[in-house]
């Protein structure tokens, strides 16, 4: 359509069997823009420039634009499903549960062998043969049974180690859940990275849209003997740069979603991207003071170092219980033996019954210094246990409180990008009525619309920033799960993501 022309109404359908012109394939190029200019992600500065270049209404063509559905198309998969799939089905998790079902196993062995009796069968069947000079050997067959039951009536050192032992049960569920935490952690990174990858495709595909059409507006002005190869060449190489942008972020999701595959065993279908860029997100994190509280409560890493205290103080009372006291009891012992002597076909049967009740003690006088070096052993494991505990104590409040400050930067972070943006958008309207007026260039014009997508682009990086930071604090207090991230997806756009053709 020609500058200073009167505006009329453009047809975009094209009548069945008539041969498509270059008006109406520059037509329907037109309205392709116009629907992406409907995104939230297009701004009308960049309307503004399409608006001088053809002459048209956007604002009411933009109106009246229907919305686009995809037949055929699934939703994309949200961020609760992953963290619920990936709980149940992820490797590591499920090597993590089985380690803390066989821990308590263990747990249950060493209660039983400190406190409860035993019960024990025996039995035998022998034939000996005597004989004495030249004298007729004896033949004598022998059967016997006995049962024996044993009852812990002092074992100070195995009751230490039960202890301990429930101690160590407690340290593997702790460090399973650590691994589940760990698996969410990851999860969510990569899903906020792939979210953070389809947004950042979307606005290169749309600079890339405006950027062709652009060209081609350079292009005519070539022909027309307006314009420059110069602006055409500078055009053409930002159209270039942006579709190897596109490529790389369109590798990137591929990847990614790859690897929510794996980590939660189900396909993934990409989201779009965000929903807006200046949409504040809700905080589903306490204030940094209750977080560091639970925390302390909570945390798989300072649950397991503080269980592991408790273990080590339990083994060290049973190493020193083994190194001075006895063991002592309660044996019951039946017994029975029948003994048949034959001698030259003469037999008599002897039967033998016992019943015997009583205590039995163990003590251990002298073992060359076993035990003082399992007692020195058991104090160095209790200290180097308290140390971890400090240790992660630290790390987990220092996890923390930089997590609350990347928060507060993200925050200011998007403060700023959206004056950035506001600021970049005046200037790009500014230039484009100067280059109008032939006192600024192409590239100045070029220059001002990538400002505005770097301050979309760092939008997005400051919200993408954010989020992560709330996942970290959610992951150090346990909390990291599909209900405490349900509040946050009204922020992603979940319809199926389009490809990127430019």
């Amino acid at each position: 359509m020609q500058q200073g022309r009167k505006k009329r109404p453009c047809s975009f359908s094209v009548p069945p069997m008539r041969p498509v012109t270059r008006h109406h394939r520059f037509c329907r190029l037109t309205l392709a823009l116009i629907i992406l200019a409907g995104s939230p992600h297009l701004t009308w500065a960049n309307a503004d420039a399409l608006r001088w270049a053809h002459g048209l209404d956007l604002a009411r063509l933009k109106a009246s634009a229907p919305a686009l559905t995809i037949p055929g198309t699934r939703s994309a998969t949200t961020w609760p499903q992953l963290l619920q799939s990936a709980a149940t089905t992820a490797a590591s998790a499920r090597a993590a549960d089985a380690g803390a079902r066989a821990a308590g196993f263990q747990q249950d062995q060493a209660w039983a062998a400190a406190w409860m009796p035993r019960l024990d069968a025996s039995g035998s069947t022998t034939r000996d043969r005597q004989q004495v000079n030249d004298n007729p050997s004896v033949r004598t067959p022998t059967t016997s049974l006995a049962l024996t039951a044993t009852l812990p009536v002092w074992r100070a050192a195995d009751r230490a180690t039960a202890q301990a032992q429930a101690a160590l049960a407690e340290q593997a569920r702790w460090q399973a859940q650590d691994v589940r935490s760990t698996v969410a952690r990851d999860v969510s990174q990569a899903w906020l990275a792939l979210v953070e990858a389809a947004e950042q495709q979307r606005l290169l595909q749309a600079q890339a849209t405006l950027l062709q059409e652009q060209l081609r507006i350079n292009e005519r002005r070539l022909q027309a003997g307006a314009g420059t190869i110069l602006e055409t060449l500078e055009t053409r190489t930002r159209v270039d740069q942006a579709r190897a942008a596109i490529e790389d972020q369109r590798s990137r999701i591929q990847t990614l979603s790859l690897t929510l595959s794996r980590l939660s065993s189900q396909p993934v279908t990409p989201p779009a991207g965000l929903m807006a860029l200046n949409a504040p997100w809700p905080e589903v994190v306490p204030p940094l003071q209750e977080a560091l509280n639970l925390a302390l409560l909570q945390n798989p890493q300072i649950q397991d170092a503080q269980a592991q205290i408790r273990a080590s103080q339990a083994s060290s009372q049973a190493r020193q219980a083994e190194s001075w006291q006895p063991t002592v009891d309660a044996v019951a012992q039946a017994s029975r033996v029948k003994q048949v002597p034959k001698l030259e076909g003469f037999s008599v049967a002897e039967t033998t019954q016992t019943t015997s009740v009583g205590l039995q003690m163990n003590w251990a006088l002298f073992t060359g210094g076993v035990q003082q070096g399992r007692v020195k052993e058991a104090a160095a494991l209790l200290s180097q246990a308290q140390a971890r505990q400090d240790d992660a104590q630290s790390q987990v409040e220092t996890g923390l409180r930089d997590a609350y400050q990347n928060l507060a930067q993200a925050h200011t972070l998007m403060n700023v990008q959206q004056q950035v943006e506001q600021t970049a958008q005046a200037t790009f309207e500014a230039l484009r009525k100067a280059f109008v007026a032939g006192i600024r260039t192409n590239l100045d014009l070029l220059n001002a619309q990538q400002q505005i997508y770097a301050a979309r682009q760092n939008m997005v990086s400051a919200t993408i920033t954010g989020l992560n930071a709330q996942v970290t604090i959610l992951s150090l207090i346990n909390q990291l799960d599909a209900e405490h991230v349900a509040p946050l997806m009204p922020l992603f756009d979940l319809s199926p993501q389009e490809p990127a053709t430019p």
